[in-house]
């Protein structure tokens, strides 16, 4: 069965097409499940390069649910947000979760206000905080499952000493709370580099911190991270290139995945 539960809209500002377009794409490529996420707007803090504004909350609800019944013999389309966890918004989250199926973790800054990018080159500081961050918002039982875990190395020269000693945390924690993983595609489509190691790798998913999870009886899934219907329609295709960079690992990655 062909799943993918993290897919964007044009209202975060940085994806393209139309809400129908990515039901669409996801039919023609023969997905039983589309989950809408796209990134969830904060009650009082404006980021508009990477997130809806709090007033385009009701419409985004109202166009998935409209989808969700128009292509109700079709595929089966929930209603979910992407966010960070932030120390203090428990309740704004709950509330969020409230009005969706699901919510799932993507920390991609530092601040609500989206200073400090994960998304750049990081200190140990920096990696410390990501990872404090993401335990305790896997902690709050909140979250359906914690996509792209290994984000972080997005812009790193290499997996260090640090980059392993956060992602057994992490790992640790997912197990810990029951909390599946996201092996994120949208990372595939970003390419490789040369890291200090002579090798040429995905940023993510990273091998090395995949090769920690296969340590681990840690529940993997797929990810589209679709900002474009056509990534959908082409996802056979990024799947395969994840499926190669992460063989013999032996994650135990699910082929069916609803809840």
């Amino acid at each position: 069965m062909l799943y993918n539960y993290h897919t964007h809209t044009s209202r975060c500002n940085h994806a393209v097409g139309t809400d129908e377009d990515y039901v669409k794409a996801a039919i023609d490529a023969g997905y039983s499940v589309l989950g809408f996420s796209d990134h969830a707007p904060y009650q009082h803090i404006s980021h508009p390069r990477s997130r809806m504004e709090y007033e385009q909350l009701d419409d985004y609800i109202s166009s998935i649910l409209f989808l969700k019944e128009k292509y109700k013999d079709q595929i089966e389309i929930k209603l979910g947000l992407e966010t960070e966890w932030y120390p203090g918004f428990y309740e704004e989250k709950k509330e969020l979760l409230n009005k969706a199926d699901y919510l799932i973790l993507g920390q991609h800054f530092q601040k609500p206000d989206g200073t400090g990018s994960y998304f750049a080159p990081c200190t140990d500081e920096d990696l410390e905080l990501y990872c404090a961050q993401i335990l305790e918002g896997l902690e709050t039982g909140l979250f359906t499952y914690l996509c792209h875990p290994d984000v972080f190395m997005f812009r790193q020269k290499h997996f260090d000493k640090t980059c392993e000693k956060i992602s057994r945390k992490i790992i640790e924690k997912a197990v810990e709370t029951n909390t599946p993983m996201e092996i994120n595609l949208q990372g595939i489509r970003r390419g490789t580099a040369v890291f200090d190691n002579g090798k040429t790798e995905y940023y993510y998913p990273h091998k090395d911190f995949w090769k920690i999870a296969a340590e681990y009886p840690v529940t993997c899934i797929w990810g589209i991270d679709a900002h474009d219907p056509e990534w959908i329609r082409e996802s056979a295709e990024d799947r395969r290139k994840a499926e190669e960079e992460l063989k013999d690992l032996g994650l135990h990655i699910l082929d069916d995945y609803r809840f």
